[in-house]
């Protein structure tokens, strides 16, 4: 039996409750066990080593379990939850109570009652509420101080979580203090997209930029409810090999068999630079008719692109599908566009006309 070290044992009652009824749209894990194995996958400990110097940003907690879980394993200086539902509002004050009760909330929760998906609230938390004083870090490696924990399960979430891919790459919002690593819930046929890798046919252009612009790892899934549809269909089979997830149980979640799955986001070493919107509307010129080869949509990049950039990439890339480019070709790709001469500017590639099909 897996050991529930990560369980707080001064919630046991308030966990041992019935569930809730509403969530929302949200999905949550409700079984301790497969938080700790997640926990356990994770092994934040030993990416966190300065407990007192930890601050957690928690958006959509909910239900709440596996936030309860991370603090007590992590013991942060500071763990900021972001809820403005109001009956999760309730059960979050219905905690602290209890812990101030017990222990003078040493977790040293804090409930701000905001909307986690409007961006003022996370400038407002910090400059104008100061809950947190980010330090700023160094981007060569993952910032030590402060972690990002998000429940974007909805499907109606899934722009959000794009956007705070691309926050990765631009340095802004909570990215702005350094490569914060986030973790994130998200729909299952979300997780499908965003995770694909080269060749695969759920590859777009959501899961190039996440894999240009960060380390992404899939730590969790949920059970599949059809018993003739093995555990996994729909993933891309090289992300399974290679991540291990780990399988949630249909009866350990709340709703009872919801699916979502679990991503670790460690955003890589960009040098944030206007090119990087360009280099988005260069790939979303090709990305028009993904099926087709690079050498079949280089002309609509702009006027005698196909004859001045042909000559500067590989035979081989040519070739290629738009979903076959790896992360090395589209940044091959990449820089021979930044040094075309006769690069349009911004303006010119967004008023060039396509059939829109454009998609996250």
């Amino acid at each position: 039996m897996t050991s529930l070290r990560s369980f707080n044992p001064a919630l046991a009652k308030h966990f041992s409750a019935p569930l809730p009824k509403f969530q929302y749209s949200f999905k949550h894990l409700a079984r301790r066990e497969t938080c700790q194995a997640i926990l356990d996958k994770l092994d934040l400990t030993k990416k966190y080593t300065q407990p007192g110097k930890l601050d957690i940003v928690d958006v959509f907690s909910g239900y709440g379990l596996f936030s309860t879980m991370i603090n007590y394993e992590l013991k942060p200086r500071k763990h900021v939850i972001i809820e403005n539902i109001k009956a999760n509002v309730g059960l979050w004050k219905e905690k602290i109570r209890i812990l101030e009760n017990s222990n003078a909330n040493r977790e040293n929760f804090v409930l701000y009652n905001r909307d986690g998906y409007n961006w003022d609230t996370y400038e407002d938390l910090i400059s104008k509420d100061k809950l947190i004083s980010p330090s700023f870090q160094s981007r060569d490696k993952i910032h030590d101080e402060l972690l990002i924990i998000g429940n974007l399960s909805p499907t109606k979430y899934e722009s959000l979580i794009a956007q705070w891919i691309m926050c990765c790459a631009y340095n802004n919002w909570l990215q702005k203090y350094g490569r914060v690593r986030m973790l994130c819930f998200v729909p299952t046929a979300t997780a499908k997209k965003f995770m694909s890798g080269p060749a695969f046919g759920k590859r777009n252009k959501s899961s190039v930029k996440r894999d240009l612009f960060t380390n992404s790892k899939l730590v969790a899934i949920t059970e599949t409810e059809d018993t003739v549809v093995a555990e996994g269909s729909g993933y891309d089979p090289r992300l399974l090999f290679k991540d291990q997830p780990i399988l949630i149980p249909s009866k350990g979640t709340l709703p009872t068999n919801s699916d979502f799955a679990l991503l670790e986001i460690e955003p890589e070493n960009i040098v944030a630079t206007t090119a990087i919107e360009e280099h988005e509307h260069f790939m979303q010129n090709l990305f028009y008719s993904p099926s087709k080869k690079v050498k079949d949509q280089l002309p609509f990049i702009g006027p005698g692109a196909l004859d001045d950039l042909a000559p500067h990439i590989p035979d081989e890339i040519m070739v290629k599908g738009i979903r076959e480019l790896t992360k090395s070709d589209w940044e091959l790709l990449f820089h021979v566009y930044d040094n075309w001469p006769f690069r349009p500017s911004l303006l010119d590639q967004m008023d060039f006309i396509h059939e829109d099909s454009r998609n996250f």
